[in-house]
């Protein structure tokens, strides 16, 4: 019984050591199957940034099987896209937590600003998103004093990013039935100037060609009868004004070393409020910047500590006409206060008399030599 006992002793402990080494090996096969990679962030990262460089902000770590449910794992997944939630280093993203929406499509430099608009004051619905727009404001008089309003236009050819919240043309309308908001791409200087108008009275919007972008100087006008003058070759002698426009945005104590590099010069038929008028960019130079100046905007007494004047130079009268002789091709003729531009032409000389003694020259000779002859006797 002894003998019989330990035998079926032995089986048992051998199946035990059997049974465990299997389990074992089970048990790290199944171990090595159940972690999957996930991409955890390694330092802080804001809600709103955009992930351009997924290597440098994110690195690959295993994580056990259904633990990380839907997160992301590959680099690829990451490149491109605004992080919807903020995030610390060790945490990990999924899909939902990701937006490839960047919203409407601005360009460099600009801003996005909504202003109120109906059919009436936009082109009666024909302005749709891509359309170029000027931007007229009627000023009101707050006073009461007798005083009419005026019409400024304050921008020209801006584009129109979106109306109301359709920011792609439709193609199939050419105009839309109601609108509220229309949304402009503006620059920094250019948002100030909307704001304020917007404060000061009603704002219209005028459609441009789709090929327009010219941009014609227009002095604000208070009265109906008033003609501005531009553009008009027939109108009356009147002033100009040369003025200064800065090129870039500058800071109080920026030195104008350089003239060229900071401002252009431009000729206007009126002189925009509170700007100055140079003759030359070289009366600007070595002037230190006591207000900030931004780009597009016109040079002020307020921007330089300087005795600058305005300074107004005669416009000459000037019209166009075109003088045809008979048959002959038309000339154009520019008449700069009365004066043409092309000379006149040159008054024929008379063809010289004709000689009616010709062939007659000895006979002549003999006569005048014989009267020397009988005088000297």
């Amino acid at each position: 019984m002894k003998s019989k006992t330990f035998v079926m002793m032995f089986v048992a402990i051998g199946c035990g050591l059997v049974a465990a080494y299997l389990t074992a090996r089970l048990t790290a096969k199944g171990t090595s199957l159940s972690t999957v990679p996930v991409l955890v962030a390694k330092e802080k990262i804001k809600a709103g940034d955009v992930i351009k460089d997924p290597e440098k902000l994110f690195i690959e770590m295993n994580y056990p099987a259904g633990s990380t449910p839907n997160a992301i794992s590959s680099f690829e997944s990451l490149k491109n896209k605004i992080v919807n939630k903020g995030l610390q280093p060790g945490q990990w993203l999924t899909p939902d937590d990701l937006s490839a929406n960047f919203g409407i499509d601005l360009p460099k430099g600009f801003y996005a600003m909504a202003v109120k608009v109906d059919a009436s004051s936009a082109a009666g619905g024909f302005i749709l998103p891509r359309s170029r727009v000027n931007v007229v404001a009627t000023i009101r008089n707050r006073n009461n004093n007798g005083e009419s309003a005026r019409v400024v236009t304050v921008l020209q050819d801006v584009l129109v990013l979106a109306v109301d919240q359709q920011s792609i043309r439709p193609e199939d309308k050419l105009a839309v039935n109601t609108l509220s908001t229309a949304t402009l791409a503006v620059k920094p200087s250019e948002s100030q100037r909307l704001t304020l108008a917007q404060s000061l009275g009603e704002l219209r919007l005028v459609l441009r060609a789709h090929d327009d972008d010219a941009k014609v100087p227009l002095q604000p006008i208070e009265k109906l009868e008033w003609d501005n003058g531009s553009g008009d070759i027939f109108s009356e002698a009147k002033e100009t004004f040369r003025v200064a426009i800065a090129k870039q945005d500058m800071a109080v104590g920026q030195e104008v070393d350089n003239p060229e590099d900071f401002f252009d010069v431009k000729e206007l038929p009126f002189l925009p409020e509170k700007a100055i008028t140079v003759d030359s960019l070289g009366e600007l130079k070595g002037k230190v910047v006591k207000h900030p100046i931004f780009k597009d905007g016109f040079v002020t007494a307020k921007n330089f500590d300087a005795n600058l004047v305005v300074r107004a130079t005669p416009r000459a009268r000037t019209h166009v006409m075109f003088i045809q002789n008979g048959g002959s091709q038309p000339i154009k003729h520019v008449f700069k206060d009365g004066i043409s531009d092309v000379p006149e032409p040159k008054a024929a000389t008379a063809p010289p008399a004709k000689d009616n003694n010709k062939g007659k020259g000895s006979e002549t000779e003999k006569e005048a030599s014989s009267a020397d002859e009988n005088s000297g006797k």
